[in-house]
């Protein structure tokens, strides 16, 4: 099963992990990238990732990251309508709905927005272990969702429980 464009923003994100090294994945290749895309079902996209996109990427990531950190409708809003211009997106009525003309950067920022569009940032998410900072969309039904995987869930659990037993 592929992802769907809104998974391969959060993918992308993710190309920086403080828990891996090196932590930016993408920082002189774009190798993790094509086996990113190739590992979640998107062999086709892979193939077209060239060495020439991976500075657009870069700032793809940069832009995308800031609409996950901003706790601000109205910055979110200005930072995904300046991409979405800057990506040249075309947003086509289709058969199965609105869709977005373009390249990756249109179809990725497109997600986004319409994630925002619909419930805000809100269920945009950073981790909240430290010292990962890897994204998340939170899709749980009450927008409690904290970690970007069980095993930084678990990192943070062991980590309260071992202060407070020190505490006591």
């Amino acid at each position: 099963m592929s992802m769907d464009d809104l998974e391969l923003a959060v993918l992308l994100l993710n190309s920086v992990d403080l828990l891996e090294d090196p932590a930016d994945r993408m920082a002189h290749d774009l190798r993790w990238w094509r086996r990113a895309l190739r590992r979640n079902g998107h062999a086709a996209l892979a193939r077209t990732q060239r060495e020439a996109d991976r500075r657009g990427l870069l700032e793809l990531r940069a832009i995308i990251r800031s609409v996950f950190e901003t706790s601000s409708e109205a910055r979110a809003r200005t930072l995904l309508n300046d991409g979405l211009a800057s990506a040249g997106a075309v947003v086509q009525v289709t058969p199965a709905g609105l869709g977005v003309g373009g390249g990756l950067a249109a179809r990725l920022l497109y997600a986004v927005a319409q994630l925002v569009a619909e419930g805000g940032v809100a269920r945009l998410g950073i981790c909240a272990s430290d010292p990962c900072r890897c994204a998340y969309v939170d899709r749980t039904r009450g927008g409690t969702r904290r970690y970007c995987c069980t095993l930084c869930n678990d990192r943070a659990a062991a980590r309260a429980y071992r202060q407070r037993k020190g505490q006591s």
